[in-house]
């Protein structure tokens, strides 16, 4: 009775504290903190970081936007959505982005907490996935900001597409977790970082997912300098992306200096690819993959110049055209390819979305370019081999690169490095 007593007055003693300090988010049990956040952004003294208590899981039952310059948010406690499916779903139709937190404006920083228990954001999207259900998903968080800063944040369970940065720039973020693994039905769409800005450095992450956990794609001004790095990724991801580009061919893809290095992938179904649309516009170019570690992945260096979206394939297109690449580096690229069960649990057509004809799980590259799209490449130290102990093969179009000396025979056949 003695111990009940002291919960009660340690509960009332928290909130009391909380609603002391006009910058603390006040928790009201069951019902929607939201309210609340405003709150304390509207009463909080300008340069005061706004803080989410440790030890408190807030409900953010209605998404939150987030117009303001020189804001701080602390998550020390964690934020949930809402377990409820078509609450979730009333909440995106009635949201303007489509998204559950959404940042604008200049000089953003959002961190989570160094506890292990501290810093999540939850959708619980397990029983998303269980149901098949697509219909009217949030797009998770979204950071359009000027001088921003991402550190220390976890996602758990995102019902899809978890942290857009498209439209940022000149953003860091550092030391994320996002965890989309399911027990039962495909995570679906569950991207991990849409890096679709400029001056972006994505930094010591882990990732589980079932799409691309890192892409870049065009956006409306493009997507330039761009680093990827210090990652671990696994489930059933979709590797490390540029793109898809090209959709539309009235709008030219522009995609410069993007780096994707020190990656790990396990079990994954891609770690490095690009893919641009069948008729797409535009230019990609000064891309380098280096230090790619790989187990048990299907298609570990991957290229194609004729994606299209099985959902949505879009307006008809012009067959020759496509979006051109220029000076592409894969460097250090070594581990070993899916022989043995290929491809993922994403796969719900026959032909599946990701066939590729005479592929048989021995492929260390698969290079589908285009006629005159592709240039200066480089190739080197690629070691990988097939599980089932064979030398590895290549698919590639022939010619398709111009290039003084792409570092490998192109060729349908056994991959062969020419030079050391």
């Amino acid at each position: 009775m003695a111990l009940s007593l002291l919960a009660v007055l340690a509960a009332a003693a928290l909130v009391a504290a909380q609603s002391s300090d006009p910058c603390t988010v006040v928790h009201s049990g069951d019902s929607d903190d939201s309210p609340a956040v405003y709150s304390a952004i509207s009463s909080c003294p300008a340069g005061q970081p706004i803080i989410f208590s440790p030890n408190t899981t807030y409900n953010i039952f209605t998404p939150l936007v987030f117009n303001n310059s020189d804001l701080t948010l602390s998550i020390q406690g964690n934020l949930s959505l809402p377990t409820n499916i078509t609450q979730v779903q009333a909440g995106v139709n009635a949201s303007a982005s489509g998204f559950w937190f959404y940042f604008t404006g200049s000089r953003v920083n959002v961190t989570g907490s160094p506890d292990p228990y501290g810093g999540w954001i939850e959708s619980h999207g397990q029983q998303w996935w269980d149901a098949s259900n697509q219909i009217a998903r949030p797009h998770l968080w979204g950071f359009a900001v000027d001088d921003g800063y991402m550190y220390n944040l976890k996602f758990l369970q995102p019902i899809a597409w978890t942290v857009s940065l498209s439209g940022a720039n000149n953003v860091y973020v550092g030391n994320t977790l996002i965890d989309a693994r399911s027990t039962g039905g495909f995570p679906f769409n569950t991207d991990g970082f849409d890096a679709t800005g400029s001056n972006i450095i994505i930094e010591d992450s882990v990732i589980y997912n079932g799409d691309d956990a890192f892409a870049v794609g065009q956006g409306s001004v493009g997507s330039t300098n761009i680093t990827f790095r210090r990652a671990f990724v696994g489930f059933q991801s979709h590797g490390c992306s540029i793109g898809s580009l090209g959709k539309d061919p009235t709008k030219p893809a522009n995609v410069s200096d993007i780096l994707v290095e020190d990656v790990f992938l396990e079990n994954t179904l891609y770690a490095a690819r690009f893919k641009s649309w069948t008729g797409g516009t535009g230019l990609a170019k000064n891309v380098m993959y280096r230090n790619i570690g790989v187990k048990n992945v299907t298609f570990p260096l991957y290229l194609t110049q004729s994606y299209v979206d099985q959902n949505s394939p879009g307006a008809p297109r012009v067959n020759n055209a496509s979006v051109l690449m220029q000076n592409f580096t894969y460097d250090n690229f070594f581990g070993d390819i899916n022989t043995f069960h290929p491809g993922d649990g994403s796969c719900v057509t026959d032909p599946c979305w990701y066939y590729e004809p005479g592929a048989d799980g021995t492929q260390a590259a698969i290079l589908r370019c285009n006629a005159g799209a592709c240039s200066d490449f480089t190739l080197q130290n690629i070691n990988l081999r097939p599980q089932s102990g064979v030398p590895a093969t290549i698919l590639c179009n022939n010619p398709p690169v111009d290039s003084p000396d792409i570092g490998i025979v192109c060729q349908n056949g056994t991959f062969v490095e020419t030079s050391a």
